[in-house]
């Protein structure tokens, strides 16, 4: 009989998230900063995930009242499988930084700007750590800086961590894992503990390595490097620039956050949630439908071709007479189907519909048509008598009511099948294309008929017929154009029922929230032209987790999960500005809409560096007196506000 290894828990008994919404940090161009000291607001807890392409790394810390250090550093190495092929079967530890004794660290100082700093004194030494999960490596680097400020020599022991052996017969190959710890000084490696001294002033660097690959001091140096490359790589791709600056730091670290969390497999690389239990793995909503729209324009090869993968992997499990599976795992060895039809077909078609448009490439969308047509078959097979779509359960998988059919599937699958008749149309296909426009008016007449309603008062939309109470994902009619009740909807999503605290209550009533469905909702404001509410939402939103307790990234939901920073919702987060606020939306390989919602307060915003019809190009927007002045590359358009300019490109 086989054991099958759990591994370790994501955060520590001490490390749960509370939900607390104090300011802690402040930000600027150069990441976010909090200063610690006598009259601190203490004790501070965090969580903030890295990844690289061989590990993931889920930093836990605590600013203790007397500003001593806690840290719990939960490491994931996705491409090392444990027994069995399971969702969270990945090699996952627990390690230690490097400890230091001849003094009390006492933090005065936190930064993170993609990696984690931490800046202490102990007994006169000034000590400085850089965390981060290695960029290519499977293993958690750090750096530390040592000086003497004060007036007298110091001497300070430093003790590596033992190696550890986790025994074969908890891995799929049978052999055993071993974690290992190296650390250097000038070169040269280390014993288990070193005494070292330092005269005033005297400044010396350590660099410190624990995971599955052994490193040299080069190779961990080399790893830093490789890291702050992607940061400043990550920051030239898709320039979004706006009037205000906590909007701009925002969406740089949602493009690390969102980019970072892709690894190599044995099936190619995939993209995967992250948050202490999804690694080598992928979901037809996170990556499908979520991330992977987004990898189309923001022009980082690396995510464009994970997108691919991913969607072949999909589409080879699309069957006439059996939804596409939700989640393939193991890195691609296996499958999870658990809450059965989610609507996963209908994410599937929604995002390779937008990704294949976007990137403008016809050989792709000639290949992938075998996969499409037959998940597009299963689609239809699933209306009713009633003009809507049935599934088993929705993207929360049953958490809450989602009924025999829900809101959700089928508002992804209205805006799966308008895009789809722009691709079909761009391939010749015009029979296929006249087929998913009429499903989209059968959908668009199954909306009226079965899910409006008046819930608590609003005339809105029911979630599904067993439904009572208002649901956040009522939304999602706004995100793809459907504005039949349109003020009911905005007046519920924005009331005491379901608006908390920045975010949004998943059904109203309870304390879950997820981010997903605020996220969504901001866009689905600026698409139907409620600029000033989606504008005060958005605010409210970023100030939130760009400063506040639980920084710098869109989480997954609270209290499930401990508010993690998974990677798709920071991907969701993006797509506001370029879907919503420009209103972007794909027509053709060489074609797109634009449909801008700005702000009244801005006088303008640019997407640079954005990938459209095959090509990077600028867009540029500019309000003017009821107008809006629009650039395109070196084209420019002028359109009165609120209406829709069709672009061309050749």
């Amino acid at each position: 009989m086989r054991i099958f290894y759990l591994g370790n828990p994501a955060h520590p008994y001490w490390g749960r998230f509370s939900g607390n919404k104090e300011q802690r940090y402040t930000s600027d161009s150069d990441g976010i900063h909090a200063q610690f000291g006598e009259g601190s607001l203490l004790p501070h807890y965090n969580h903030i995930e890295t990844s690289g392409f061989g590990c993931s790394a889920i930093i836990n810390y605590l600013i203790k009242k007397d500003c001593r250090l806690k840290k719990y550093i939960f490491a994931v190495f996705p491409s090392v499988r444990m027994y069995p092929d399971f969702t969270r079967s990945s090699f996952s530890t627990v390690v230690k930084g490097l400890e230091f004794k001849g003094g009390t660290v006492k933090i005065n100082k936190v930064d993170f700007d993609g990696i984690l700093t931490f800046t202490g004194v102990a007994d006169g030494v000034k000590i400085t750590e850089k965390i981060t999960a290695a960029a290519k490596s499977k293993a958690v680097v750090f750096r530390y800086v040592l000086q003497n400020i004060s007036g007298t020599a110091k001497e300070l022991k430093v003790k590596k961590p033992a190696d550890k052996t986790v025994p074969g017969f908890f891995a799929m190959d049978g052999k055993p894992k071993k974690v290992i710890s190296v650390a250097y000084i000038g070169g040269k490696e280390i014993a288990r503990s070193l005494k070292i001294k330092l005269a005033t002033g005297e400044k010396t660097e350590i660099f410190y390595a624990t995971g599955v690959d052994r490193l040299s001091g080069e190779g961990i140096s080399r790893e830093f490097d490789m890291r702050a490359k992607f940061i400043q790589e990550s920051a030239s791709r898709l320039i979004i620039s706006t009037p205000e600056k906590e909007f701009d730091e925002m969406t740089s670290f949602c493009k690390i956050r969102a980019s970072e969390s892709i690894f190599e497999t044995e099936n190619g690389l995939m993209h995967s949630p992250g948050g202490g239990n999804f690694y080598g793995a992928m979901w037809t909503n996170d990556q499908c439908e979520y991330i992977n729209p987004l990898f189309a324009y923001l022009g980082y090869d690396k995510a464009r071709e994970q997108s691919m993968n991913c969607y072949k992997l999909f589409g080879k499990l699309a069957k006439e007479d059996e939804a596409i599976y939700t989640s393939i795992i193991a890195c691609g060895n296996g499958y999870w189907h658990g809450a059965k039809d989610r609507g996963d077909n209908a994410m599937y078609l929604y995002g390779v519909s937008r990704y294949l448009l976007t990137t403008a490439d016809r050989e792709k969308a000639v290949e992938f048509m075998p996969y499409i047509e037959k998940a597009l078959r299963y689609q239809f097979s699933k209306f009713s008598d009633d003009d809507i779509l049935l599934s088993d359960s929705d993207e929360l998988e049953n958490r809450f009511l989602s009924g025999e059919a829900n809101l959700s599937t089928q508002c992804i699958a209205y805006d799966a099948f308008i895009s789809l008749s722009y691709l079909f149309r761009e391939l010749d296909r015009i029979d296929l294309a006249e087929i998913v426009v009429k499903a989209a008016e059968r959908l668009k007449k199954g909306f009226r008929n079965y899910f409006e309603a008046n819930v608590e008062g609003y005339e809105t939309y029911r979630y599904c017929a067993e439904e009572d109470r208002l649901r956040s994902w009522i939304c999602l009619p706004l995100t793809v154009g459907i504005e039949d009740r349109k003020k009911g909807t905005v007046d519920a999503l924005l009331s005491d029922k379901i608006f908390k605290d920045g975010g949004m209550l998943t059904r109203s009533g309870e304390k879950t929230y997820w981010d997903r469905s605020v996220l969504y909702a901001i866009k689905g404001l600026f698409i139907v032209q409620e600029n000033k509410k989606a504008y005060e939402l958005l605010k409210a939103y970023t100030r939130a987790r760009l400063e506040g307790e639980h920084a710098p990234y869109p989480r997954e939901a609270y209290p499930e999960g401990n508010a993690a920073h998974l990677s798709a919702e920071s991907g969701l987060y993006l797509r506001i500005f370029v879907e919503g606020v420009l209103g972007y939306r794909p027509t053709g390989f060489n074609s797109f809409d634009l449909r801008p919602a700005l702000p009244e307060e801005w006088d303008g915003m640019s997407v640079k560096n954005i990938y459209l019809c095959g090509k990077t190009t600028d867009i540029v927007v500019k309000s003017d007196n009821g107008n809006y002045l629009i650039s395109v590359g070196e084209r420019q358009y002028r359109i009165k506000k609120g209406e829709r300019l069709s672009v061309f490109i050749k």
